[in-house]
């Protein structure tokens, strides 16, 4: 993915804002207890510092809200994706009824940055961050104000995200002097890792399985809101479809259907290209016809299922 990286953007290491993104407090004696039953993830597990994808599902197991579970010694933070966090809240405050949960959105005045690439710990810790590993996070002081630090980037798994005010989020930019990851860059990369986006690869309609988020997902804890249909799929490996990378002899858009000896068989959903990459695209397909390797066509455009490195 380094290679990969610097042959998409010219640099080892580039700095992009994530905006739109929310971030909720939960506060109380039976919060683990209240939101372990509310997010697939296994928020009882987490120790303090610890970090872990989740979703939001519907009582029919399809994808609401994808967010990050953040883990302190007195409350759980929560990283929101973008459009995520008011009807997450909204619902989270509508199941609390005799919990001591206390739940409170903290995302006025605060900014999202993403450090990417194979030099983002280098950047960031020469910056006065910190580089947490994957899967934990860690608090560094910047102009005065406390900046949480995410291991892992939004794109790239060397890279690391930032949550900060506001105006220690612009002394963290002019500190790290990077280059802007461009949006054209970021969706090639994004596609490249086969990482789903929220609204675009992922809506009300999926299941986890569909879209390849079983990071997110735990399969050993006890209920959860939608866990009846997640876990049923997982024991009869019943879905009909998937989500998986093509890679085609041109660009091919959004939308557009893939066929194999005259039968469509699945849709593209999201498409980009780059000189390093050449034509990607991110689509679903009949379960049968997913496997790395498989040639299909795409709007007359010749193309074939890759099974390269994710991030999932």
């Amino acid at each position: 993915m380094a290679d990969r990286f610097e042959g998409v953007t010219g640099t080892r290491a580039a700095v992009r804002p994530l905006p739109g993104r929310g971030l909720l407090r939960a506060a109380g004696a039976d919060r683990v207890r209240f939101l372990n039953g509310m997010l697939s993830a296994d928020v009882a597990a987490l120790r303090a510092g610890q970090t872990a994808p989740a979703l939001q599902l519907d009582r029919k197991g399809h994808v609401l809200a994808e967010l990050v579970v953040l883990a302190d010694p007195d409350q759980l933070l929560l990283d929101v994706a973008p459009g995520c966090e008011s009807e997450l809240l909204k619902t989270l405050e509508k199941h609390v009824i005799a919990d001591d949960v206390v739940l409170a959105s903290l995302s006025d005045g605060v900014r999202w940055l993403a450090v990417e690439g194979p030099g983002a710990c280098e950047a960031v810790l020469a910056a006065g961050g910190a580089a947490p590993a994957p899967g934990r996070f860690e608090r560094a002081e910047l102009a005065g104000a406390p900046v949480l630090w995410l291991g892992e980037g939004a794109l790239t798994r060397e890279g690391l995200r930032a949550i900060a005010p506001g105006e220690a989020a612009a002394e963290l930019v002019a500190r790290l002097a990077l280059p802007d990851l461009s949006e054209t860059a970021a969706e090639v990369l994004r596609i490249e890792a086969a990482i789903p986006a929220l609204g675009v690869d992922v809506t009300a309609r999926n299941f986890p399985q569909e879209a390849r988020l079983e990071r997110a997902v735990s399969f050993k804890k006890g209920c959860y809101v939608g866990q009846e249909i997640v876990a049923r799929i997982a024991s009869r490996g019943a879905v009909n479809r998937v989500l998986v990378k093509l890679r085609s002899d041109a660009h091919v858009p959004a939308g557009a259907e893939v066929s194999l000896a005259g039968a469509v068989i699945g849709q593209v959903t999201s498409s980009a290209e780059s000189a390093a990459t050449g034509a990607v695209a991110l689509a679903y397909l009949k379960v049968e016809f997913a496997s790395p390797g498989q040639r299909v066509e795409v709007s007359g455009v010749a193309a074939e299922v890759d099974g390269g490195d994710t991030r999932r």
